[in-house]
């Protein structure tokens, strides 16, 4: 061993400098390599390690809510000015934890505009009306194949979206595969201010629902719900409510190409606890679809049937529906919208039976587009009907029409 120390130390001073250093006194390439290569690891480490998520992130953003044209009042002494058509505004808040992990939400909205609008520009009026506000608070986490979460809404009377109900809930979601199951359990009620001219009505209820879906397969959907209904703070002359129920729902639902279809069928078996237990049966089936022909054009048909059978007295009361929407693009500056709809109700021992028949048409128009405005055209007009066979003086006939022009800034 001291012979071969000996002997490389003899070389290295015998060796020239020429082939140890550059002629400029610099370390050529190849040595370079070779002294790197002999002290380096023969198997460089490469660091696979990810690197690690940040602990949280927040965000804090502004949240706008304003109804579909479609649905807005067809009569003019309904409407209200553009600038001031129902909406809410709102703040929501959110908290991400390690990627996604843990994710919290605190959302608070207020409604603006809408029938009242003339009375909110009265000078002077610094109301603060709590009725109109909203307050939702939800946590979601994540585990693996498990999803989990608890939900807190509570909406004030004059609130535009969900108006005065409360509720709370805890659900839970497992997934493999194609198969889903998902469990909840949760309370709501109305009256969120607490007046005492007005029922309250809260509802406890549990769900527990399967769902499986494969590509190109129809999708299935079983759920089962136990809802208890009880009123409080009864009013004087309104007469307390107890009710229970037991709910099976099924749905299968297919999408192709240019359609898609959902067939819904729900059985509900209920007791009113203030009739000593009487049950009532109650029966619901519902088709809707949706069909597009061509890019332009898309139609959804809705069918329902609606049958309640009542225990205590034998009253049967049959509710047949129909419905279908038409919207209809020729180009970005024109398009059609219209929907039609039947219904009506009938009992077995002749104290009900009414028919509704309703329609709306709207014929919209860009005129004119630039940078700064755009100017629309619209023609609107809604039919509405409700006879009532068993007394004819009760019967009630609208028909509208609206022609708008509308110039918004962008």
């Amino acid at each position: 061993m001291r012979l071969s120390w000996s002997l490389i130390l003899t070389l290295t001073l015998i060796l020239p400098p020429t082939l140890v250093w550059g002629g400029d006194g610099s370390i050529p390439d190849q040595t370079l390599e070779n002294w790197s290569a002999l002290f380096s690891d023969p198997t460089p480490q490469t660091d696979l390690k990810p690197a690690s998520p940040a602990l949280y992130q927040t965000s804090l953003t502004s949240t706008y809510f304003a109804p579909p044209p479609t649905v807005t009042a067809t009569r003019l002494q309904n409407l209200t000015p553009e600038t001031e058509q129902p909406r809410t505004h709102g703040l929501l808040s959110s908290i991400n934890v390690l990627n996604g992990m843990l994710v919290t939400e605190a959302e608070m909205a207020k409604s603006e505009g809408g029938a009242t609008w003339l009375q909110n520009k009265i000078a002077g009026d610094t109301r603060d009306d709590a009725a109109s506000r909203m307050l939702r608070l939800g946590i979601t986490g994540t585990a693996g194949s498990i999803r989990y979460g608890a939900l807190y809404r509570s909406a004030g009377q004059a609130f535009l979206n969900g108006p005065d109900l409360a509720m709370r809930e805890v659900w839970g979601e497992w997934k493999s595969g194609q198969t889903t199951l998902r469990s909840s359990v949760g309370q709501q009620w109305n009256n969120v201010t607490g007046d005492t001219t007005r029922l309250r009505l809260g509802q406890t209820y549990g769900r527990l629902g399967l769902a499986w879906k494969s590509p190109g397969l129809p999708e299935l959907m079983l759920t089962y719900s136990n809802t208890g209904i009880s009123s409080s703070a009864e009013p004087l002359g309104i007469a307390p409510q107890r009710n229970h129920t037991h709910t099976l729902e099924g749905a299968l639902a297919y999408a192709g190409a240019t359609w898609n279809a959902r067939l819904t069928s729900a059985y509900i078996l209920g007791s009113d606890l203030q009739r000593g237990g009487a049950e009532s049966t109650v029966r619901v089936q519902t088709l809707t679809a949706a069909i597009r022909p061509l890019n332009t054009l898309t139609i959804t048909p809705t069918l329902g049937y609606r049958e309640e059978i009542q225990d205590w007295s034998g009253t049967r009361i049959e509710s047949p529906s129909a419905s279908v929407a038409v919207q209809y693009r020729h180009n970005q500056r024109v398009w059609l919208s219209a929907t039609g709809n039947y219904a009506s109700t009938h009992s077995s021992d002749g104290l009900i039976d009414t028919q509704q028949v309703g329609g709306k048409g709207i014929l919209a128009w860009d005129l004119q587009r630039s940078q700064a405005w755009a100017t629309l055209l619209s023609f609107e007009a809604g039919y509405n009907r409700l006879t009532n066979n068993l007394s004819p003086s009760a019967d009630v006939a609208d028909i509208s029409g609206i022609i708008k022009l509308i110039l918004a800034a962008h």
